[in-house]
């Protein structure tokens, strides 16, 4: 854990943060209504400073074959750096112990060809990049896990390239009509790229007593296939989206023709991804004032860098907490306020739609939910993001600290440190009201899909969009 965690909440800066006015405020800007709808209530608005420090997410996120999985090239995005994704995948036939090509010593392959169910792009929609496919090697003890860590070292390909095509994003989406020999086909939403004919002819000649045995048989001699976006594309601008759950438009598809009885039959032989073996490798390569940030050492910085994963977060300290917790008050509305400060590009490279928000503890060896606040429900996003707070709106993100803060003041419960990032998704400790803490019963899920948006905000030190703790109360 990095020993910037270790530092404790710094304690009071007390009257030089904060900062109140007597000015009755409009209930109707509090939300939550939580003050009461009457006149002449005496209400005050305080405004915590807040430090900020950025840091690399330890991101040991997996996914799984039924989201989508990144694909590409991102050469130099000029605020963060490099990123690039691959995909690796099981293809099996549909049965064992019978010949998936029937009459195998008539076959002739006229194509190979796999297809990609493609579910949209990230970042330059103009981008043109070259994927290329490897069979995997399927020596013992290389890619046999269903699911894989997306920052797990590249498995190991046997031969040289079986095939690669230069993919326009601007049509992954369109509707597309090819010639099949003598069929027409229709199909949308399906990335293309025609295979070695040669490569794939030792599929027709496999036996149903060796290799099309059982499935583990045929594991021995075929794994899988690796897709990876090659750094000669002609621009690296953008991820493209690919599902390998679709069971409609993902698959690998053998054209051929066959004789039977003295006539000449075209057929295909389809084999599929059903066992969920499967993996989305990306890379980060940091840089630019990204990279300067994380190792500038200040416990201060002017700006926040949020990368979704794998990628970035922020720690958020409120120094003034120590003093406006030993009050008694009625806190009608706290949040912590985010400002998207503009950046390079990020027209192209967009923020992500929503943030999460947890605590640290002093250790900095354990993550909680904000309490109170953070409503578990098991659906959706797998919480009550209403609630929470943190979607993107007019740049700005707002988390509610409410409740929390409340426990603060009034049980005397302890607060942490702050953390805000964009994870695929986030797994702390759920805390109770009276601060006591049980395991989620399951992870909740914040940005999807993976690797989609990049954000910079303003800091605790920002000159004119500071990152803030807004609190709205009533004396007691």
């Amino acid at each position: 854990m990095n020993r910037k965690f270790s530092l404790s909440v710094i304690t009071a800066l007390a009257g030089l943060l904060i900062y109140t006015s007597c000015t009755k405020i409009d209930t109707t800007d509090l939300g939550n209504e939580l003050i009461p709808a009457v006149d002449n209530v005496h209400t005050f608005e305080t405004i915590l400073d807040v430090e900020t420090d950025n840091f690399r997410f330890p991101d040991t996120t997996r996914i799984t074959g039924s989201s989508l999985h990144a694909l590409g090239i991102i050469g130099d995005d000029p605020e963060f750096g490099a990123t690039q994704a691959s995909v690796w995948a099981a293809f099996n036939p549909s049965s064992y112990g019978v010949h998936p090509f029937a009459i195998n010593d008539s076959v002739i392959i006229d194509s190979i060809v796999l297809s990609l169910a493609t579910g949209g792009v990230y970042g330059d929609t103009n981008s043109i990049e070259r994927f290329e496919v490897f069979e995997i090697d399927p020596a013992p003890g290389n890619f046999k896990d269903s699911i894989y860590r997306i920052s797990e070292n590249e498995f190991a390909v046997t031969g040289g390239r079986i095939g690669s095509r230069d993919i326009d994003f601007n049509l992954l989406n369109d509707s597309l009509i090819y010639i099949e020999k003598t069929d027409t086909v229709r199909t949308a939403n399906e990335l293309r790229i025609k295979l070695d004919t040669a490569w794939g002819r030792r599929f027709v000649n496999y036996d149903t007593a060796i290799q099309y045995k059982t499935d583990s048989a045929f594991k021995t001699y075929f794994r899988g296939l690796a897709i990876k976006a090659s750094n000669a594309s002609p621009t690296k601008t953008g991820l493209a989206y690919v599902s390998l759950a679709s069971t409609t438009n993902t698959k690998l598809t053998f054209y051929t023709r066959v004789q039977n009885n003295g006539v000449i039959d075209t057929t295909t032989t389809v084999f599929s991804y059903t066992d969920g073996t499967q993996a989305n490798l990306i890379r980060r390569t940091d840089a630019h004032n990204y990279l300067t940030y994380l190792n500038n050492g200040t416990p201060n910085d002017d700006k926040v860098y949020l990368q979704t994963s794998p990628g970035s977060f922020a720690t958020v300290k409120v120094p003034g907490l120590d003093t406006f917790k030993n009050v008694n008050r009625v806190i009608h509305r706290a949040e912590l306020v985010i400002e998207q400060v503009t950046s390079a590009l990020d027209n192209i490279y967009t923020p992500p739609s929503l943030l999460f928000i947890d605590a640290i503890n002093a250790a900095g060896d354990s993550t909680f939910t904000i309490r109170n606040d953070f409503i578990y429900t098991g659906q959706g996003n797998g919480y009550d993001v209403t609630n929470l707070g943190g979607v993107l709106n007019n740049k700005k993100y707002v988390f509610n600290l409410t409740r929390y803060l409340q426990s603060v003041v009034t049980r005397k419960l302890p607060y942490y440190t702050l953390r805000i990032y964009s994870p695929f998704f986030a797994d702390p400790w759920l805390q109770a009201a009276n601060g006591t803490s049980i395991a989620l019963p399951n992870f909740v899920f914040v940005n999807s899909p993976i690797a989609n948006g990049r954000l910079v905000a303003g800091g605790g030190s920002h000159p004119t969009q500071k990152m803030r703790v807004r609190i709205i109360y009533s004396k007691i």
